[in-house]
């Protein structure tokens, strides 16, 4: 296998400053085939990256809190058809009812609302968060369409969680998929200890300073929010979708029946994303490769040769990028601290998802 191409192009994003340090790891048929890491763990360059190094990933957290209601709907324990709020009767408040558990999955509630300061301080306690979602409304311009939901659905889908099964979103993700996936530096909240450890995000885009903020304080990352909080490796991530690439499952633990992996990966939205009007590809979680999402050119964050097989989820900024194909066994997780603009973090995630695939 030549890693050359791949060597240079890793090297050169930190020499060029488009991150600080990176991760990246490859899976093929469950094995890992490729890991590397480089630069430093902050803007000061004072910590150099290890393998062992724990990057936030964002909003692919969402695919583990996805991968957990599957299981449970696996396990006959929910409906995923069914409303939320047969399983959390506070939630069927104004006009929220009939939303039902996929709709929540394929960001199809239309309960988007911009994040607030309050909003933030809610993910303090899960109790405060559950509170603050079970009261919100229904944004009408949002019915009908797929309008990404920042951190609300999934939010709801951890009370979900803790209401059928009885531990925390944390602790299941944890004793579910982390434990035995063997994914040993891998945490559903960052314990504040190993924070001096942790790689800290920077923006090079203005609009995103706040995230940037927020996510580098201790506090916020020790805490945990079901749409935004796995801190992990590369290595371990890879692990989770290697998994994924085996369509449910890993060292012959299945995680994921044959069928329910099948409904968690099956297209089910192919339209405009109510944010942003560009076009987007969902399962029941996770977004679809093989197509651009941009009409003028093509931009495919899991590569130019992915399909609609292809499953998989960006982080903030483009942060992190995780995808599993499983008609090829492939298996991308790459983890980096520094947020870019739109197209420029999806421009740098497709260079690396093409290099990967040229291995």
């Amino acid at each position: 296998m030549d890693t050359t191409r791949l060597d240079t192009l890793f090297d050169t994003m930190i020499s060029d400053g488009l991150h600080h340090g990176a991760q990246l790891a490859v899976y093929n048929s469950g094995t890992l085939v490729y890991q590397r890491s480089g630069g430093f763990a902050e803007k000061r360059h004072r910590r150099p990256v290890s393998p062992q190094t724990p990057f936030m990933v964002y909003s692919v957290t969402k695919t583990f809190t996805a991968a957990a209601v599957h299981q449970l709907a696996d396990r006959g324990r929910v409906n995923l058809e069914a409303p939320l709020a047969e399983y959390w009767p506070e939630f069927g408040r104004k006009g929220k009812q009939n939303i039902s558990i996929s709709q929540l999955l394929l960001h199809q509630s239309a309960i988007q609302h911009d994040g607030t300061l309050l909003d933030i301080l809610s993910w303090l306690k899960p109790s405060w968060s559950a509170r603050r979602v079970a009261g919100l409304g229904i944004v009408p311009e949002q019915q009908g369409i797929s309008y990404y939901h920042m951190f609300s659905a999934h939010i709801a889908l951890g009370e979900l969680i803790r209401r059928v099964d009885g531990r925390s979103p944390a602790a299941y993700l944890t004793e579910e998929f982390l434990s035995p996936l063997g994914m040993s530096n891998s945490y559903a909240g960052l314990p504040r200890p190993l924070f001096p450890t942790a790689a800290i995000p920077d923006t090079a885009d203005d609009k995103q300073k706040t995230a940037a903020l927020v996510f580098s304080n201790s506090l916020m990352r020790s805490v945990f929010m079901p749409a935004a909080s796995i801190n992990t490796t590369a290595t371990d991530l890879g692990r989770f979708y290697a998994m994924l690439a085996n369509r449910g499952q890993m060292d012959g633990r299945r995680y994921l029946s044959d069928a329910a992996f099948a409904n968690a990966a099956q297209l089910r939205y192919d339209g405009p994303d109510g944010d942003s009007d560009r076009r987007i590809r969902w399962s029941l979680g996770w977004s679809l490769g093989g197509y651009s999402a941009w009409p003028d050119k093509y931009i495919d964050i899991m590569g130019a040769k992915s399909t609609i097989a292809t499953m998989g989820h960006s982080g903030q900024g483009g942060c992190a990028l995780a995808w599993a194909d499983p008609e090829t066994g492939l298996a991308l997780a790459f983890v980096n601290n520094r947020f870019q603009a739109m197209e420029e973090s999806q421009r740098r995630a497709m260079a690396i998802s093409d290099a990967v695939r040229e291995l």
